[in-house]
């Protein structure tokens, strides 16, 4: 258990300009532990510790998300430091001139500037927020298409990859218990009738048909700073910042943005797909891309299927192994979750030919 006094030793450890007052958890992820620090003056920070048995390079990871962020702020150096940090995640020094804290424990921890008056989404209020969100994601993936990814440590082999999620779920089947398998019949049936056209991404990134570059991989809506007027800031959790296609990025956020539940909703009936936050996600995605290639442009419409697909394999693949690796409330809180995900994938199926004729207009 994080107490309040390991987090005040934790923070004084880093290079900060003002002393501990209090601090406040901030429940927006399912994988590391994430406090706002305040202090007895601005700025404020968000302090993180690394779940070290799911991300066993922590400290790679830090240097991971350390190394964009220098590079970014490069991109941005015109920009006043209050404004480079809102574009920009920033981290602090630790005390040993490192950017992480290794407690007594093995835990890791980071410290970030936190930005004062932002605000996140679990799901856009409108279509001019989706808009926002679409240019920050583009945004992103246009001023880092220049990083050299061969500097990054992969965090999590394949993390996109429907082939090597599926040999995960394979094998959580094989040891999981019959009751759990009855139980997810109709999740499992699902995954092996939809499996062929979800693999179009891995055929073509395995062919080179695709190019590979900095991705973000985990662009949910609520890794999405903005201010209080709603303008898109910056993306934030950069924990899994790897080698990837702009496909991941494009369509993880477009499943949360999209779905008119969050993906803990329990019932199917408020999941659909909106299909005017899509348009909007899309204008604004587009609008900071340049010279995406003919082959690109042909799998941004299956990709809007997949990543709902493949994190609701996660879900589903972490039921069957009993709930080890994201956070839940309840037994079956991943068995619900991979429901809800291929609810969306449905719905999406349901006007595809539809998201095909807009793509096509629109790049």
């Amino acid at each position: 258990m994080v107490t309040a006094t390991i987090i005040e030793q934790v923070f004084n450890q880093f290079k900060v300009a003002s002393k501990f007052k209090s601090y406040q958890e901030l429940n927006s992820g399912h994988i590391n532990d994430t406090f706002l620090i305040k202090t007895d003056a601005k700025p404020y920070y968000v302090l993180q510790r690394i779940n070290g048995n799911v991300f066993k390079k922590s400290q790679e990871l830090i240097q991971n998300k350390v190394q964009v962020s220098n590079f970014l702020q490069q991109k941005y150096a015109h920009l006043a430091t209050e404004e480079l940090q809102k574009k920009v995640l920033c981290f602090a020094k630790s005390k040993h001139n490192t950017y992480f804290y290794k407690d007594a424990a093995g835990n890791y921890w980071n410290t970030s500037y936190y930005v004062e008056d932002s605000v996140t989404y679990h799901t856009p209020p409108n279509k001019a927020l989706a808009f926002e969100a679409g240019k920050i994601t583009g945004e992103f993936l246009e001023k880092t298409k220049d990083f050299d990814i061969s500097k990054l440590t992969v965090i999590i082999p394949d993390f996109h990859s429907i082939t090597k999620r599926y040999q995960q779920f394979e094998q959580a089947l094989a040891k999981t218990l019959n009751t759990q398998k009855i139980v997810a019949k109709a999740q499992i049936d699902f995954v092996n009738a939809q499996l062929e056209e979800m693999l179009q991404i891995d055929k073509a990134i395995e062919a080179k048909e695709i190019p590979m570059r900095l991705t973000h991989n985990d662009t949910k809506i609520s890794n999405i700073l903005f201010s209080k007027n709603q303008e898109g800031y910056c993306l934030i959790d950069t924990d899994t910042v790897m080698p990837g296609v702009l496909h991941f990025d494009y369509a993880d956020a477009i499943r949360t943005i999209c779905n008119t539940a969050n993906e803990d909703e329990v019932r199917l009936d408020k999941i659909n797909f909106n299909f005017e936050y899509f348009k909007s996600y899309s204008k604004g995605f587009f609008s900071q891309l340049q010279n995406v290639s003919q082959a690109e442009k042909k799998y941004f419409p299956v990709s809007i299927k997949m990543m709902p697909f493949i994190m609701g394999l996660r879900f589903l693949t972490d039921y069957l192994n009993g709930n080890i690796y994201f956070k839940t409330a309840y037994q079956n809180h991943n068995l619900d979750r991979a429901v809800n995900q291929f609810t969306l994938v449905k719905k999406i199926d349901d006007c595809y030919q539809e998201i095909q004729r807009f793509l096509e207009q629109e790049m």
